[in-house]
């Protein structure tokens, strides 16, 4: 890393440079993906592949202010995050598409539309932001020294599917990853 003076811009907008944030992957896909491997049964990715860049923010920054990661698993299925700061644009959560339909799941609610015609789609609300119910199970595990919904591994394994989509974007390339060893494989 080379050396940078001082900038108060990236003092108080870290996220905004790879050299010292993950960007929006780091900061917002390791909250979704560790919902998608709890889902489908597996963390365990074995090829990445991304591309983006900084379209909208001409500041300086190094992290991507716009970003698609596509991760592959085993048993042939694939995670794909969306991502983009540009004005205008919201939303967050995990869509899951099967054979079946499309569960939507976000902070709010649960929303299940079948590929039946005319089905209408099953929603459950949540009684209420669901931020609030990581927040009590980690400090009830402070107190009583049980591992948390999220625990260490749950983490790990998020965050190195998170490094992955980075390190792809950065290398601009697909990965091949060997998940057991933790290793990213030559092509």
């Amino acid at each position: 890393m080379k050396w940078r003076d001082w900038d108060p811009q990236q003092f108080w907008n870290f996220r905004a440079y790879l050299e010292y944030g993950g960007g929006q992957v780091t900061d917002l896909f390791t909250h979704w993906i560790d919902v998608v491997h709890m889902m489908m049964g597996q963390d365990n990715p074995v090829a990445a592949v991304a591309s983006g860049g900084v379209y909208h923010y001409k500041d300086g920054r190094t992290a991507p202010d716009t970003i698609h990661v596509l991760l592959e698993y085993p048993a042939e299925w694939t995670a794909t995050f969306e991502a983009t700061l540009a004005p205008g644009i919201k939303g967050e959560g995990v869509e899951i598409c099967g054979t079946l339909g499309k569960l939507y799941i976000d902070r709010r609610k649960f929303e299940f539309q079948s590929i039946e015609k005319g089905a209408p789609p099953v929603v459950v609300q949540s009684p209420r932001e669901q931020t609030i119910d990581h927040v009590e199970n980690f400090l009830a595990c402070c107190r009583s020294r049980k591992l948390p919904n999220g625990d260490v591994y749950i983490g790990h394994r998020s965050a190195a599917a998170s490094h992955l989509g980075n390190i792809a974007y950065l290398q601009k390339r697909r990965l091949k990853y060997n998940p057991d060893r933790e290793e990213i494989l030559p092509l």
